[in-house]
């Protein structure tokens, strides 16, 4: 509840609703907590009572800010453990940072969001496993991370988005998908067409 919120429930003014709120948490009934949505509102609630994670930010938070070293520090493991593995599951990743460095004590929830960022980033890939070759160790169909492959010199096509637009074959001039309303051309070159 904001203060504002208070104000419009209880009838009081503004001074009176915030000194009271004051007053609530220096008592210990309430605890101001940081909006990451809205950095200027405070919101207040039971001292007993957990943030939910829309208002806290979630796990990767820290009062109220992105705590950009823990994911930082997230990201390494991770990459060590598929660096070590060549090939694995979340399972696998979450279980040997678990072993490896037991006071990181990481939830699978977050070992997935570190992973999913890291396959939108390309620093690894989500392939499904075909029981073979640096994929042995996980059971042919389920779905793992690996490191990226080696990307082999191409030619200038494949530095175009045209190049490698699953699309290119209903381009044309004057049709719907066009260069002149193709998003990815348009960023890739910014001009007036």
């Amino acid at each position: 509840m904001s203060a504002r919120d208070l104000g419009e429930a209880t009838g009081l003014s503004s001074a009176a609703g915030g000194g009271q709120l004051r007053a609530l948490v220096r008592c210990g009934v309430l605890k101001e907590v940081q909006d990451v949505r809205n950095r200027r509102r405070k919101l207040y609630m039971a001292a007993e009572f957990r943030p939910s994670d829309e208002v806290s930010g979630g796990a990767w938070y820290h009062e109220g800010r992105v705590d950009t070293d823990a994911i930082a520090a997230a990201r390494r493991r991770c990459l060590a453990q598929v660096k070590r593995l060549g090939a694995a599951t979340a399972d696998m990743i979450h279980a040997g940072i678990a072993r490896d460095e037991p006071g990181a004590g990481y939830a699978m929830d977050r070992v997935m969001d570190i992973l999913r960022t890291m396959v939108l980033d390309r620093s690894l890939e989500e392939v499904r496993s075909t029981g073979e070759g640096e994929f042995a160790a996980v059971r042919r169909g389920v779905m793992c991370y690996r490191g990226p492959e080696k990307k082999q010199p191409g030619g200038m096509m494949e530095e175009i988005p045209c190049g490698v637009c699953p699309m290119i074959n209903d381009c044309s001039p004057e049709g719907v998908i066009s260069p002149t309303t193709c998003v990815y051309y348009l960023k890739w070159l910014p001009m007036d067409l």
